[in-house]
């Protein structure tokens, strides 16, 4: 019986190998040329930009959900009237 043939193999880099269509890759080289940016550059903003887009969505869902409670509602108002009774309260004594 043969022995198995080892692969050298490298230590793994930093970046990853992602697969994807050609149309998706004919926008990137596009935006990329426009940016005067690489692909990578492009993709990396692209990501961030869904991933923050992705964030305010919670959190306009998160705050619809705390409206549509009346005594939830309720008590982050009087919560905010608080705080804002507290700043005039420091302006007041400087």
């Amino acid at each position: 019986m043969a022995q198995p043939t080892k692969v050298k193999r490298e230590p793994p880099r930093g970046d990853a190998t992602v697969r994807i269509d050609r149309h998706t890759d004919a926008v990137l080289s596009e935006l990329a040329k426009q940016r005067h940016e690489d692909k990578k550059k492009v993709l990396a903003y692209a990501v961030e930009t869904l991933r923050r887009e992705r964030l305010l969505e919670q959190l306009c869902d998160g705050y619809q959900e705390l409206r549509s409670n009346p005594a939830a509602w309720a008590q982050e108002e009087a919560e905010r009237d608080a705080w804002q009774s507290a700043s005039l309260e420091v302006l007041k004594n400087e």
